[in-house]
């Protein structure tokens, strides 16, 4: 079958992400829509010749009727063309927070698990041009920043596994000509016309838009375009962590009259990184409460956000674990917070944090000049009542902690 145009394009993206990923075992999540299930041909018919393998997996969120069925549309469609196709069940979501958020979160998490349990290399989702534009939308009416507006990652680890996104550059409706031209059928999701979703308001949006002259594509070039920027304020914000900040017991260091001196972009964005850092968050904290830390440096105030406590002296910022984000976690295993504790583990041991009352009865604590914020946020060992270990205070033979996140520098490195 002779190629068109927008066929060939099509083609070359898929080969071109996969030429530039090793793996010979090869995932792909399948909705059953268009846009998934265009991916799932291309990547056959790519890999058939090539000796790698495809293996395919549809999650059912169970939230609706029919989904059940799209899932078995899925598996008919992966026998025809011999991959293999796994189907796993959502049953986790418990009627609060964010429907969308929530189904998003699990279906990365279900995909992965089932990734590594297959030893897959990685696992290509068939994200689009339009999804590009949608996402766009959706950050503009929540006033996001250069980060929110920037592109969706080609390439990117979650839960533990490595996905790709070859058709960022690729439109739906090119999609779906791919697929009529090859008489290969789809699902349509019928919750892409509920306008109660963000996503499908979107949608309705970029028809409106398109109408005026603001095309996908248009939109999905600013959004590539705020990515380099956003790519060149990381490189300048690590530039600046490097000569400003130092990292000392899992506490760090900034230097306040350098800090102050900066861009209060690159600031907001250096104080983010920190406190991701400390707190082992995934996500950023939003500008309103970064914009009063900020104010609080400037007026040599302390400060709490985000899990962490923020000591500001005259020449000094000191950001630290704050004890009552952790006062309440306890752990039985060696793996606590951000630390990971290595020493003579035995079953039914705990791991907490220090505290107050603990830090009081270990003597000579004060001589190792570590804050006594930061000591009692730190791991403490304990079978039953007894106290047995805190490694950041010395205390306890043949014990000692680890950040599980390693160096500051090296976990906010732009490359």
């Amino acid at each position: 079958m002779l190629l068109g145009k927008d066929e060939v394009k099509i083609f070359s993206a898929v080969s071109t992400a996969l030429a530039l990923h090793k793996g010979e075992k090869i995932g792909v999540a399948v909705s059953g829509g268009g846009d998934s299930v265009g991916l799932l041909h291309l990547l056959h018919q790519i890999c058939r010749n090539s000796g790698k393998t495809i293996e395919a997996i549809t999650v059912d969120h169970g939230l609706r009727d029919g989904s059940a069925a799209e899932a078995e549309f899925v598996k008919t469609m992966c026998n025809s063309i011999g991959v293999r196709h796994a189907s796993v069940l959502w049953a986790g979501w418990k009627g609060d927070g964010n429907l969308q958020n929530e189904a998003r979160r699990a279906r990365y998490r279900l995909i992965a698990d089932w990734a590594i349990s297959r030893q897959l290399s990685f696992v290509c989702l068939g994200h689009t041009e339009n999804d590009v534009a949608e996402t766009f939308l959706m950050r503009v009416a929540r006033e996001s920043g250069v980060d929110g507006l920037s592109r969706m990652s080609a390439d990117f680890q979650k839960s533990g596994m490595h996905f790709l996104r070859p058709l960022l550059d690729v439109s739906r409706s090119e999609l779906r000509s791919f697929l009529r031209h090859q008489n290969i059928d789809w699902c349509e999701d019928p919750s892409n016309r509920n306008e109660a979703f963000e996503r499908v308001r979107a949608r309705r949006a970029l028809k409106a838009l398109d109408n005026s002259g603001i095309s996908i594509s248009a939109l999905a070039a600013v959004s590539r375009n705020m990515s380099q920027a956003r790519d060149a304020l990381r490189a300048v914000t690590h530039c600046v962590s490097s000569s400003l900040v130092a990292q000392r017991h899992g506490d760090l260091i900034v230097q306040r009259a350098g800090f102050l001196a900066e861009n209060p972009e690159i600031q907001r964005r250096l104080l983010n990184d920190i406190l991701s850092w400390i707190s082992n968050r995934a996500y950023p904290v939003r500008r309103a409460p970064i914009a009063d830390l900020m104010v609080s440096i400037q007026e040599q105030r302390n400060f709490s956000l985000g899990g962490c406590m923020v000591f500001v002296g005259s020449k000094e910022i000191r950001i630290a674990r704050e004890y009552n984000a952790v006062r309440d976690l306890v752990e039985y295993s060696p793996m606590w917070d951000r630390w990971a504790i290595e020493g003579p583990w035995r079953v039914g041991m705990a791991v907490r944090a220090l505290g107050e009352p603990s830090l009081a009865i270990l003597e000579d604590w004060r001589a190792l000049q570590i804050p006594r914020q930061t000591l009692m946020a730190s791991p403490s060992v304990w079978q039953k009542d007894k106290l047995l270990a805190a490694p950041l205070a010395q205390f306890g033979q043949g014990w000692q902690a680890n950040l599980i996140n390693g160096s500051f520098h090296d976990a906010n490195s732009p490359e």
